[in-house]
């Protein structure tokens, strides 16, 4: 950000809440720390999507962003930056309250994009993964993080042909961050489902919905947050990691889920990157209205009940491999994906109401009745061929202009 299961249901909370106070200090409160955390307002978001280039001709990947950042004048902390490849594209907004309004800000900055990027013979794909590009065809952007990433993670880090969406969610306290991050990783394998976009890898169809999440959690910091239940267990981690020198800051630590002390938010990073704007809104929706029940039930003494951890694991595996057509482990048997963003549906409604984004949060239904984006390419990949998927997917990209 530029600026900064069967439960129990619950009705929202009025906005106003009561802070939790810090518990004992901790000796590196005293000075200056990268997990020092800076409290963000209740209910604000902010959204990062990742998009990909292609060439308007061949429909594979083109390494033409440093030239369209290049014609836009993009600066490294605006709106539009470019990504670990040079094929991708970052799109950030700022602080925002209201769902609709960081979607507008999005829909704008796609609209420069897909302006200089025609300008350059290419056009915007927004997905998990490219149809057929292969990874060993596109360039790696260069500068001391990347470089690391590279060197470090060797043949993976050349499989990271991929895109995501990313959310941040304000979080008021500190004591609050982990048992949202412990929450949000319960529940993540609804929002995966409902935006996996990534089917197909180097010209075959891998059989997951989300190949992109196969690949991602390949690293060694990615996948599924551990589970720590409270700021000093997340200190005390951070701690032993840093000084066996697996990281070199916070944002080296790349969860599912996990902390942003510096902007006092938790980040949401599991699921694929989203061909359409109101797909994204229907994310944002879901994030910020989730947040909001697990906020609540923290703050009221009722938590989201604790699902174990290795029922998690595989609940996200069941997102990746099958999409919205998985059966989801709950704490009182399974459920269809289906079934269960239905009951999430019903428990979110009246804090969608309550912010504005209901028609966002309705969206879900609708992806549930016609599917997710991986279902959209395979179906069209049944009738004609990976070309016209990328055509489908731009296409469906450029609608939101």
């Amino acid at each position: 950000m530029r600026s900064w299961s069967t439960m129990c249901h619950r009705t929202p909370s009025s906005p106003a809440w009561s802070p939790i106070p810090n518990r004992i200090p901790s000796p590196r409160q005293a000075i200056m720390s990268p997990l020092d955390f800076t409290p963000s307002e209740r209910g604000s978001l902010g959204i990062e999507w990742e998009v990909a280039l292609v060439d308007s001709q061949t429909r594979a990947l083109a390494s033409g962003a440093p030239a369209v950042l290049s014609r836009l004048g993009a600066t490294k902390d605006g709106p539009l930056r470019g990504e670990y490849l040079t094929c991708m594209v970052e799109l950030v907004t700022g602080v925002h309250s209201i769902v609709g309004a960081a979607v507008a800000e999005l829909r704008a900055d796609l609209d420069r994009l897909a302006s200089a990027a025609d300008a350059e013979g290419l056009a915007v794909y927004a997905a998990g993964t490219h149809p057929f590009s292969r990874a060993a065809d596109v360039q790696v952007e260069r500068g001391p993080s990347y470089d690391t990433v590279a060197e470090q993670n060797a043949w993976w880090a050349r499989r990271m042909l991929i895109c995501g969406t990313h959310l941040h969610v304000g979080v008021p306290d500190r004591e609050l961050t982990m048992p949202l991050v412990h929450g949000l990783a319960q529940l993540s394998p609804l929002l995966l489902a409902l935006t996996a976009s990534s089917p197909f890898f180097e010209a075959e169809d891998t059989g997951f919905d989300s190949q992109r999440t196969m690949l991602f959690q390949q690293l060694p910091t990615n996948g599924l947050p551990p589970d720590l239940h409270d700021w000093t267990a997340f200190e005390a981690y951070y701690d032993q990691i840093a000084a066996a020198k697996m990281v070199s800051g916070p944002s080296e630590i790349r969860w599912d889920v996990r902390p942003a002390p510096k902007f006092g938010t938790v980040e949401l990073r599991v699921t694929d990157a989203s061909p359409t704007l109101t797909e994204i809104g229907c994310l944002a929706a879901w994030a910020q209205c989730l947040t909001e029940y697990i906020i609540d039930g923290e703050l009221s003494g009722a938590p989201l009940p604790s699902l174990a951890p290795w029922f998690v694991r595989e609940n996200k595996w069941r997102a990746a491999r099958y999409g919205l057509a998985a059966d989801l482990i709950t704490t009182d048997g399974s459920l269809p994906m289906r079934e269960a963003v239905a009951q999430w549906h019903t428990r979110l409604a009246p804090y969608a109401d309550r912010w504005g984004c209901r028609s966002a949060l309705d969206r879900a239904l609708v992806l549930c009745a016609e599917g997710n984006s991986a279902e959209r390419q395979r179906a069209i990949a049944a009738d004609a061929d990976l070309l016209t998927v990328v055509d489908a997917v731009c296409a469906e990209t450029k609608e939101a202009l």
